[in-house]
């Protein structure tokens, strides 16, 4: 059976991006970090992409 969840991940993406949000994703395999934002300065943008890329700043604490 294949894994639905990439698809659904992609639609979520393309809806959101219709009503004017960014979403932003952790490149860490298995994360499922998400951001989504609307509407905010671009040093806000910024610092939420940064965040997102960076997996030590919002992985799982040990």
């Amino acid at each position: 059976m294949p894994n639905l969840k990439p698809y659904t991940d992609q639609a979520s993406d393309a809806i959101a991006r219709l009503t004017g949000m960014r979403t932003l994703r952790c490149p860490a395999p298995g994360c499922t970090l998400r951001i989504r934002y609307r509407a905010v300065s671009p040093d806000e943008a910024d610092r939420l992409a940064a965040l997102a890329h960076d997996h030590t700043r919002h992985g799982i604490r040990k």
